[in-house]
């Protein structure tokens, strides 16, 4: 709904620039608005419906924490007015002090800030009612009068399907028509204009039928998501920073504030070092067995979601990987790096060092940096991974530096309709405009000492929550959950403090009741067996919830492995994907 009225708490202001007019020059727009004169601490300042650009001051808070972030717009026009819709529409609006003049620089091209007809229509589709408004509103700035109501029609068709539009921002930020009545009124269509508006429907939408899956969820399934409640996934919740466990990252100087740029290895990652490819692909021992004879990478579905993706007809999953490490153990990371890590949308490293070239970042934590405080370490993750990544992706894993992920297997299961079904409540496929989820809570299940009331799931081969079960961990559960308890068992810890909100880990066996995600090497599934004397005495046999032996241990489509060396990693990714071919 609408928001009540801001307080005038300066968050953003925009000085005026040097020109001849009698009032600053300040609006980007090049509309006529309502100039209200405002008093604010004895100098006259002047409310402006959207920054120039050429000097603006606000808070690092309000900038970092703006709804709406198109990284499409990349022009300086089109990103001022995103920033201005954002601090209007979501925050407490922007002054102009006409006592302070920036003079501009004459050189300055003002073609590069011009508003592209693509970026005047995402801009339109992201914040307005496009059939009330129009053209005149942001697309009369964008040539976009040139383009033909086809055109238009099919660049507003390009921009609502794009996984990167800001989306659901009614329901965090007030609506445009509060802008139009209170800021700029001209932004509103005329009768004639509103009747030749590209934009407006042939036809109102028809809500759409609830759509079954093709199989339901089994009963035990269906009674895991429904224990639990549903979570909005659409209004960030900001969380106080500076307090435990959201304190942050230093870079490697040791400067405070540092944010990892989550995509450089998927952007420029190496290739994997094949020098020993005798060894990498020597034959006959457990380990080739399970991987040749059972365990696959499914490249054709793979394939097929690609291209399905780039033809606009369903989005991929987006998926964070999250490693942690220390400075001493940062010589494994290479094979994370030459392997698995490249295919996650978004890969981080938490340590105690931040190497950029290394993807690591040092994220701070109560306590020392030792193996018994994982629990606080693993806090500070997912805090961090929370504050800056949140509404960027769709699941978010969480693993050792001994991880293997099958990453084209996890997102093609999360995109599966078990899981889609399973996260919209357990009866029915999202439509895609959700904007509540079920928090789900994925890996290999183990009952702690065989109580099956305690299943936790195990933490170095890493589990995967979707947004509704990250948003309720940082947000609802860290801050009362053994916030100061030193231990290195985490996994048990998320798995208590998510059981508190009756979320329980969902069984990740495939239909043949093969496990997903393994807590080790392929090699030790193939092999191992209950003992036949004193089974009792054995933790595994104690933990573990229904499993099979051999070949039958491991599902087709695995989606983890743990204990895994470099040596193994690099052996296990050029057997799965056809380097010894």
């Amino acid at each position: 709904g609408q928001l009540p009225p801001a307080k005038k708490l300066a968050n953003a202001i925009s000085f005026a620039v040097s020109g001849g007019s009698n009032h600053p020059q300040t609006t980007a727009f090049g509309l006529n608005f309502n100039r209200k004169l405002v008093s604010t601490s004895g100098q006259k300042s002047y409310v402006t419906p959207a920054l120039d650009g050429a000097a603006t001051v606000l808070r690092l808070e309000t900038y970092l924490t703006r709804p709406a972030q198109d990284p499409t717009l990349d022009t300086p026009w089109a990103a001022d007015v995103e920033l201005s819709l954002n601090l209007w529409l979501c925050g407490d609006g922007i002054d102009v002090l006409s006592s302070a003049v920036v003079i501009t620089d004459n050189t300055y091209d003002s073609k590069e800030s011009e508003l592209s007809s693509e970026a005047g229509v995402r801009l339109a589709a992201a914040w307005m009612d496009l059939n009330v408004y129009g053209p005149r509103s942001l697309l009369a700035i964008a040539s976009a009068d040139e383009l033909s109501k086809e055109e238009l029609k099919s660049l507003k068709e390009e921009a609502l399907q794009s996984s990167t539009l800001p989306a659901h921002l009614l329901k965090k930020c007030r609506p445009f028509k509060w802008y139009a009545e209170n800021i700029n009124p001209h932004v509103k269509l005329s009768k004639e204009e509103a009747a030749n508006n590209a934009f407006t429907e042939d036809a109102p939408k028809q809500p759409q039928e609830k759509r079954r899956p093709s199989k339901p969820l089994d009963p035990e399934r269906l009674e895991i998501v429904q224990k639990a409640a549903p979570v909005d996934i659409v209004e960030k919740i900001v969380m106080a920073a500076g307090q435990a466990p959201h304190l942050g990252a230093k870079d490697s100087s040791g400067k405070l504030g540092y944010i990892h740029d989550e995509t450089a290895l998927r952007k420029n990652h190496p290739n994997l070092d094949l020098t020993n490819k005798g060894k990498l692909c020597a034959k006959g021992d457990s380990n080739y067995k399970m991987l040749t004879e059972k365990v696959m990478v499914e490249f054709s579905a793979h394939e097929a979601a690609e291209k399905a993706a780039e033809s606009g007809t369903k989005p991929r999953a987006k998926i964070f990987c999250s490693v942690y490490s220390i400075a001493k153990n940062h010589h494994k990371l290479s094979s994370i790096h030459e392997t698995w890590g490249p295919k996650c949308d978004g890969f981080m490293v938490a340590s105690d060092q931040t190497n950029p070239a290394l993807h690591t970042v040092n994220i701070l934590h109560q306590g020392e940096e030792e193996y018994n405080n994982i629990w606080q370490k693993v806090r500070s993750i997912h805090a961090y991974v929370y504050d800056n990544y949140y509404d960027k992706y769709d699941w978010f894993h969480i693993g050792g530096d001994d991880l293997y992920l099958l990453v084209e297997n996890l997102r093609l299961y999360l995109e599966s309709e078990e899981i889609q079904v399973a996260a919209n409540g357990g009866e029915y496929l999202p439509n895609g405009d959700e904007t509540e989820q079920f928090p789900l809570f994925l890996g290999r299940r183990f009952a702690e000492q065989g109580d099956m009331e305690r299943i936790f799931v195990s933490g170095g081969g890493g589990y995967t929550l979707n947004k509704a079960a990250l948003k309720l961990l940082v947000t609802e559960i860290l801050p009362i959950h053994f916030p100061n308890l030193h231990t290195f068992a985490e996994d048990v810890m998320v798995a208590g403090g998510l059981r508190k909100f009756h979320v329980l880990p969902y069984d990740t066996k495939d239909e043949a009741g093969g496990e997903r995600y393994m807590p080790f090497q392929p090699g030790h599934h193939m092999t191992y067996r209950f003992p036949e004397k004193n089974p009792e005495k054995d933790w595994y046999y104690n933990y573990s919830i229904n499993i099979k032996f051999g070949l039958d241990h491991c599902a087709a489509r695995s989606v983890a492995f743990h204990y895994i060396a470099p040596p193994l990693m690099r052996r296990m990714h050029a057997i799965l994907y056809h380097f010894c071919s």
